[in-house]
């Protein structure tokens, strides 16, 4: 339970970076940023895709927050998944 929640909060700390980054090229680009669950949520299912809007010197960095973004929020998702199931079993001991 523990090492889940480890997990989950060390890669949502990571994942803050990430999205920092995209909300500053998208700042400078003029492309208005959703919030981090519905980025996620996007992100998860069309794949992490540069838009056309973004500046050609900030394409590189974007693509890698973007990457970096989805791979952290999975890894939060199964931390927390494992913080549950570490709590479910606790519980009907």
């Amino acid at each position: 339970m523990v090492s889940g929640l480890v997990l989950a909060v060390g890669l949502a700390a990571h994942a803050a970076t990430a999205y920092a980054t995209i909300d500053a090229v998208n700042q400078a680009s003029r492309i208005q940023t959703p919030n981090v669950v519905l980025l996620f949520q996007d992100l998860a299912v069309n794949g992490p895709r540069v838009s056309a809007n973004v500046d050609a010197n900030s394409r590189a960095a974007y693509g890698r927050a973007l990457t970096q973004y989805v791979l952290d929020g999975t890894g939060v998702c199964l931390g927390l998944a494992l913080a549950f199931t570490g709590l479910f079993i606790r519980v009907n001991r």
